[in-house]
């Protein structure tokens, strides 16, 4: 009797799809705490597993917002 041929595990998700879920959660979350913009971040480098495109892309995209949100709460607070 032949055994059936096993099936590759398929991803359940894409890349694209994972990376679209972790904004639509953490994105409005980031508006709350400035952590959740880390911790969005870390995980897209998880789930691109390319290190150096994950950093280019964090400098790109979130450390912008994350340096104008912190110099306007160290201007509040110098007020």
């Amino acid at each position: 009797m032949r055994r059936k041929a096993s099936r590759s595990l398929a991803r359940p998700y894409t890349k694209g799809e994972l990376n679209k879920t972790v904004d639509a959660l953490l994105h409005p979350l980031g508006k709350v705490d400035l952590w959740f913009l880390v911790i969005d971040g870390v995980i897209h480098g998880l789930i691109e597993r390319n290190p150096p495109e994950t950093v280019a892309k964090f400098v790109q995209y979130n450390l912008p917002r994350l340096l104008a949100e912190l110099l306007r709460k160290r201007s509040v607070q110098g007020d």
